[in-house]
């Protein structure tokens, strides 16, 4: 187990998938995602970019479960339980994401994510739900703990004014939509 799977499986539902890669001199193949690897049906697939230096989230869902995937470029991921009534709640972890050790990350509904660009980046998301504006929620990047590596070198990152403006970890207010499926038991 890589240290970034150890990293990701300290947060309840949280699974970093080490994906098989098959190759030689000509170059490479892997599997990137099997219906049976995620726990929801995807309905989604996004594809995003980011230049080295973005810094996108922590954002969070009630409802949507999210399946990541780095095609090129490195990111450090930020993951952060905040689900109340889960036995990692306030857990916050931080690993890197590559195309060099393709990894599949799944996130489930109620944790916090987010990314640093570290290089130029491509991703694919799939998605558990199609597109929600009424399901986007978050915590601020910078209020639960992670190590982010620009930190130490007191540069700032290009983050969008949605990102600086969401409420810090402890100003959350968890609050799912009545019938949101993941949390009907209170969790």
């Amino acid at each position: 187990m890589s240290e970034a799977t150890e990293q990701a499986s300290r947060i309840e539902d949280v699974e970093l998938r080490e994906l098989t890669v098959h190759g030689d001199h000509r170059g490479r193949v892997f599997e990137g995602w099997r219906e049976s690897w995620t726990p929801f049906t995807v309905r989604q697939l996004t594809e995003g970019r980011a230049q080295a230096g973005v810094m996108k989230g922590l954002h969070m869902h009630y409802l949507q479960w999210d399946w990541w995937r780095v095609v090129t470029g490195r990111m450090l991921v930020g993951l952060y339980d905040a689900r109340p009534k889960s036995p990692t709640f306030g857990v916050s972890v931080s690993f890197e994401m590559n195309p060099e050790l393709p990894t599949a990350l799944a996130i489930p509904p109620g944790v916090a994510h987010g990314y640093y660009a570290i290089e130029d980046l491509e991703m694919i998301y799939l998605l558990s739900e199609v597109y929600n504006p009424d399901d986007e929620f978050g915590v601020r990047w910078d209020s639960v703990g992670i190590d982010w590596p620009f930190l130490a070198t007191g540069q700032q990152p290009l983050i969008s004014e949605r990102d600086v403006n969401l409420p810090t970890a402890d100003e959350l207010k968890f609050s799912p939509p009545p019938g949101a499926p993941h949390f009907s038991e209170g969790t």
